[in-house]
């Protein structure tokens, strides 16, 4: 038999075409494998406790307290769920939900385990750094409180958020402060928030930061409502339609006479200035948009130099 020149050509087409259906095979089994270890994770999550398991290893670990000082004091939500799940490594997810269907229960009325301790009190001056902290952490990824200190990612993101207005608070007393606010529902989401987010991105920067980010032409030229901020609770709220540029104006000479002077103190070293920052071609683009939304956190969020609208 004689070969043809065409022939090398053709076999290799040939293993091309093998390879490319071998890595085709291979890519769907892999996304099978990925989506059945997906789903796996979920059903293992749903199926690893049920209602009676968490009453309970409630009852036998809450010594006396509460569900919702167990979800805040370390030592009781770490030995619940260390029995919840036979000293296993609960993943997030698993903690998350564990802790979420602990509260359903309660709310529901089926726990049945009076509560018989009170943990310590804290200092009412944290109240304000825990709300400011739980709303940035609830307006950027749209949570509930209960959530919010379920999820231990988000229970982290928390505290560092706490840290940022004033680095030395403690962990319990800014989660204790935050259930003290729910039950005072004084930390009920805005309407504007829930209506729409229109890919909101959310920032903050010390006022040193500010500055900087200023001198170098880094902040943001887009749309959005800026919150100055302290310790103390919110002291200004304002929406331009060029953060940047509005920025500078109160760094330099702020046409809000309350909020120059104070600025101006020994006082500002501990301000910080969240920004909520919106897309060019957002509706937050009209400024009939932003002062809504303004308004809305105004009203909320009560600031100290701002006029109530």
């Amino acid at each position: 038999m004689t070969l043809t020149r065409n022939e090398p050509k053709a076999k290799s087409s040939k293993r091309s075409l093998i390879f490319a259906a071998t890595m085709t095979i291979f890519c769907f089994a892999t996304t099978c494998f990925l989506k059945q270890a997906v789903a796996a994770e979920a059903v293992t999550t749903a199926k690893s406790f049920s209602d009676l398991d968490v009453r309970t290893v409630f009852i036998a670990t809450h010594e006396g307290f509460s569900s919702d000082e167990l979800l805040i004091t370390d030592r009781l939500r770490n030995r619940f769920l260390d029995q919840l799940f036979a000293n296993r490594s609960p993943s997030n997810i698993q903690q998350r939900d564990a802790l979420l269907r602990l509260l359903q229960l309660r709310k529901s009325g089926k726990l049945k385990a009076p509560a018989t301790q009170r943990g310590p009190r804290i200092d009412d001056s944290v109240s304000p750094i825990a709300e400011i902290a739980a709303r940035v952490v609830a307006d950027r990824h749209r949570v509930s409180t209960d959530r919010l200190l379920a999820d231990p990612v988000l229970r982290e993101e928390l505290q560092k958020e706490a840290r940022r207005i004033s680095p030395g608070v403690d962990a319990y007393a800014i989660r204790k402060s935050l259930l003290q606010l729910r039950k005072k529902r004084q930390l009920r989401p805005e309407l504007v928030l829930r209506v729409a987010d229109w890919d909101r991105e959310i920032q903050t920067f010390t006022l040193e930061k500010i500055r900087e980010e200023l001198m170098q032409g880094e902040l943001p030229r887009q749309p959005g409502v800026y919150l100055f901020r302290n310790h103390e609770g919110y002291l200004y709220i304002g929406e331009a339609s060029d953060l940047s540029a509005r920025l500078k104006q109160h760094l330099t000479e702020s046409d809000r006479a309350s909020l120059a002077n104070y600025l101006a103190s020994t006082e500002a070293a501990t301000v910080s200035v969240e920004l909520h920052i919106f897309p060019k071609d957002s509706p937050a683009s009209k400024v009939t948009v932003r002062r809504a939304y303004e308004s809305e956190l105004i009203r909320s969020r009560q600031p100290k130099f701002n006029a109530r609208p």
